[in-house]
């Protein structure tokens, strides 16, 4: 596809704006009230976002622009309750025909919301905008509970590539940027029991708010020799679940993490998910973490890889892969204090096919920063319809980011 100059020009006038907002200095909350009783703050992001898709098996490449502003509203009314409120403005320059799954720099979590609170602004071929409620949540505090309503950030797990224990609009493998996780609307009530140890209930609005399209889930956590550890069943959507993580330390500075997830489906096989991840920090400061992950939904074999793909899971973003056994691979190193490389690595242990992700991320300020990075794909190619490989199928992906926090 042939991009103008014009869009080129745009997403140009974007970034030097921000680079020019990131030299100003720093940046801090605004504080409204301030007070013993009452504290409310504004503060947000601006974020714009180069997305370049290359030689893609069923498509032609592909560029735009994505330009984020989130204002986030919060406060605390004395000791009794607190709440947040973001809002996202997106405006996207050369908007792609359709998302690519796994790639997006803001998902909705529409499976999880019952009203959906976002606006389509303007949609045109070169350029489209729109406005959506993120977050809007208020949470009470009482003697011996803590109870959050409404539109919230809801996270379990521990691990990082794959989270199968992370139910609620779960990061997918493959995404770069992870400021802000998706909220979802439902309730958590928290019931602690110590210091480290409690037990929450929480749920999570379908968005028809039934049964069968919710998730309703009850977990205990505590800590167990500086290892902490959980376990979390329920009902998720259709299905019956249990699952239990831990993270911990293991000898001499080395971190490991886990998680296991069993499905009791409705509509399909019962099927086992489990993560194993371990990490070390060297004293040069160079970060080098794997895991590895099984999936029991996934195939064995390639020729199975369309029905997997095509599947409801997958196309509703309850999963994101489709093969049996996964591995990835991490290692970040500070050349500089403002100068962090990293470089990822995803393999599906089964076809052999690869996402090799090298990023650079660059400090401009206190409150600003610079990230570009590709996502290269390696695997057999796609014949037709007929999928060779996982990651094969997969375009390659550049992406500039600059983000600005105030």
């Amino acid at each position: 596809m042939t991009v103008s100059p014009l869009r080129y020009k745009h997403g140009l006038i974007l970034l030097l704006i921000l680079g020019w907002f990131a030299s100003a200095g720093k940046a801090a909350a605004l504080e409204l009230v301030s007070s013993d009783a009452c504290m409310l703050d504004v503060s947000g992001s601006f974020k714009t976002i180069y997305l370049g898709t290359h030689d893609s098996p069923f498509s032609r490449g592909h560029d735009s622009s994505i330009n984020l502003l989130r204002l986030m509203l919060t406060g605390t009314v004395s000791d009794k309750a607190s709440f947040e409120f973001h809002v996202v403005e997106s405006a996207t320059i050369n908007p792609a025909s359709s998302s690519v799954a796994g790639f997006s720099a803001f998902s909705p979590a529409e499976r999880f919301r019952a009203e959906r609170l976002n606006h389509t602004q303007t949609t045109h071929e070169d350029f489209s905008a729109g406005i959506a409620i993120d977050r809007a949540n208020i949470s009470l505090h009482f003697e011996h509970c803590d109870v959050t309503i409404g539109r919230q950030a809801i996270s379990l797990g521990t691990t990082y590539f794959w989270n199968p224990n992370d139910l609620l609009a779960t990061f997918s493998p493959y995404e770069f940027d992870r400021d802000y996780k998706p909220g979802v609307d439902g309730a958590v009530v928290d019931f602690p029991l110590g210091d480290f140890s409690g037990i929450t209930l929480l749920y999570g609005a379908g968005k028809h708010m039934r049964l069968n399209d919710s998730t309703l889930l009850l977990r205990a956590y505590t800590t167990i020799n500086d290892f902490d550890l959980s376990v979390t069943a329920g009902r998720y959507r259709e299905d019956g679940f249990v699952g239990a993580d831990f993270s911990g330390e293991f000898g001499p500075g080395i971190g490991i993490r886990g998680g296991l997830a069993y499905f009791a489906a409705e509509d399909d096989n019962d099927f086992l998910q489990a993560v194993l991840g371990a990490e070390y920090r060297f004293e040069n400061n160079l970060l080098v973490s794997a895991e590895y992950f099984f999936n029991g939904y996934g195939t064995l074999h390639h020729s199975n890889y369309f029905d997997t793909l095509t599947s409801e899971r997958i196309r509703d973003g309850d999963m994101y892969n489709i093969s049996r056994h996964y591995l990835g691979i991490l290692g970040s190193y500070e050349l500089t204090p403002l100068l962090r490389i990293s470089l990822a690595v995803i393999m599906n242990l089964s076809d052999h096919s690869m996402l090799i992700d090298p990023t650079l991320v660059y400090s401009l300020s206190d409150n600003a920063e610079l990230v570009a990075g590709l996502i290269i794909s390696s695997g057999h190619k796609p014949r037709g319809f007929r999928l060779r490989s996982e990651f094969g199928t997969y375009p390659d992906f550049s992406f500039v980011e600059m983000k600005y926090y105030f």
